[in-house]
């Protein structure tokens, strides 16, 4: 076993990895013979720890400059892999778009414009303060909508249909406009609610709600938000039920300016495109945004002349990924169950987007050690450089890590470690997987 464990849940093995492998390059000096034994030795732990003993456990190590793996546990097994599904849309985002993200296809006719949306989700939407999009519509006299002819199914396939009102679940459209959310928010004694379109569908309740803390009715836009007893400060993002008419309100109310629908059949002679790729992509990895990435899958599948986005998949899946193993992807974002994958395939995934896109860029969009959705874990020590760029994966009883490793030797290596089916807090389970993978760390 690794020599530096300190977490008391994880049993002692009498044999270090580390040793194995020293003793064994020197009595065979055989590759093959050294890589059985770790993989023993590190099957070993994870079957003898009180923590990963208890769960579904998949493990897959590999070494960039050996072309080898190295490591394995239950790793061509498929897990559930909850966000470490948005992998999967970052790859086919990268191989869709060059640049930056088309936004809308438009032509002008004297003091008309024509416009068909293509689903970008950074419309009015907080994390981006670049609304190119927005200041061209500004200038416009009159603006006419052509919608594609199939709407998107607004929830995912296998989503919880009572999640409706979480902010994590905003549902999908070819135009999406403030992340397709309310945001409430106090500040001091200031309710300021965004858009202001909805101020009159917003009820504040100045009391304790047990449980949530956020309402709005299934089927419609009627929403109220609770204060909390010591009247602090708070702010509440509640998704709103989308519709064409609303949006049309929503753009004419922002815009102060005329939009209709066009119902003729009308020739897009050009492009309009808004957000930088990479932007759009980091701003969905490092706090793993379910939104952006839904709405991603959503462009991409058309802009390779896909209305829906399941034949898309089933291209992808037999084209661009066809050296995966057999897996199942249904949505953008994970939060379906019906996701599933193996470790060993998050690697291969890893390394071709590593392959086509580089290093240096790809490590740029995932979280790091202190970042994101790795804010409290992985810190780098004083004067140390990041060593984990990867993407976490959460939903009920499972968790999920998947990325690159900086190993002490200055190894690269490339890893998945997949926990489902768990009862213990979350916490504990993250806490036990940073021990594994530093000693990983330590080891190589």
């Amino acid at each position: 076993m690794f020599q530096y464990f300190s977490l008391p849940s994880i049993k002692r093995n009498p044999y270090p990895i580390k040793a194995i492998v020293i003793a064994l390059s020197f009595i065979h000096g055989c590759a093959g013979v050294k890589k059985l034994a770790v993989e023993k030795d590190i099957s070993q732990l994870l079957n003898q720890s009180e923590v990963f003993s208890n769960q579904f456990t998949g493990f897959s190590l590999y070494d960039m400059e050996t072309d080898e793996f190295l490591a394995s546990h239950n790793s061509t097994l498929k897990f559930t892999p909850a966000s470490n599904t948005k992998l999967l849309t970052m790859y086919v985002t990268l191989n869709t778009f060059t640049d930056s993200i088309p936004s809308l296809i438009y032509t002008e006719n004297d003091s008309l414009l024509n416009v068909q949306p293509l689903g970008d989700p950074s419309f009015l939407y907080e994390p981006f303060t670049n609304q190119s999009t927005l200041d061209f519509l500004n200038q416009q006299n009159k603006l006419r909508i052509s919608w594609p002819s199939e709407d998107p199914n607004p929830f995912g396939s296998g989503w919880a249909w009572d999640d409706y009102m979480y902010s994590y679940q905003p549902q999908r459209a070819w135009w999406p406009i403030y992340g397709n959310t309310v945001r409430i928010k106090k500040v001091n004694d200031t309710i300021t609610v965004t858009p202001s379109f909805f101020e009159d569908y917003v009820e504040i309740a100045e009391q304790i709600k047990p449980g949530e803390l956020i309402e709005r009715e299934l089927k419609f836009n009627v929403f109220k938000a609770y204060l909390e007893s010591d009247t602090s400060d708070f702010e509440r993002i509640i998704p709103f039920e989308y519709s064409k008419e609303l949006f049309i309100q929503l753009l004419s109310d922002t815009l102060s300016t005329p939009v209709v629908l066009n119902l003729e059949n009308t020739l897009f002679t050009d492009t309009l495109y808004s957000q930088h790729v990479d932007t759009v992509l980091a701003s969905m990895l490092k706090p793993s945004d379910n939104f952006l990435a839904e709405q991603l899958l959503l462009m991409a599948a058309r802009w390779n002349g896909y209305d829906e986005v399941k034949p898309f998949i089933k291209e992808i899946k037999n084209t661009w990924l066809a050296s995966l193993n057999d897996f199942v992807w249904v949505d953008g974002s994970g939060l379906s169950r019906y996701n599933l994958i193996a470790p060993v395939d998050q690697v291969r995934l890893l390394k071709k987007c590593h392959d086509q896109f580089g290093w240096e860029r790809v490590t740029s969009l995932l979280p790091t050690g202190g970042e994101g959705t790795l804010e409290e874990l992985y810190l780098p020590g004083e004067d140390e450089p990041a060593y984990i760029f990867a993407k976490t994966g959460t939903l009920s009883n499972n968790h999920n890590l998947s990325g690159f490793l900086i190993t002490r030797s200055g190894k690269r290596m490339i890893f998945s470690l997949m926990n489902n089916h768990y009862t213990r807090p979350t916490k504990e389970i993250k806490q036990a997987m940073q021990q594994f993978l530093l000693e990983i760390r330590n080891v190589y």
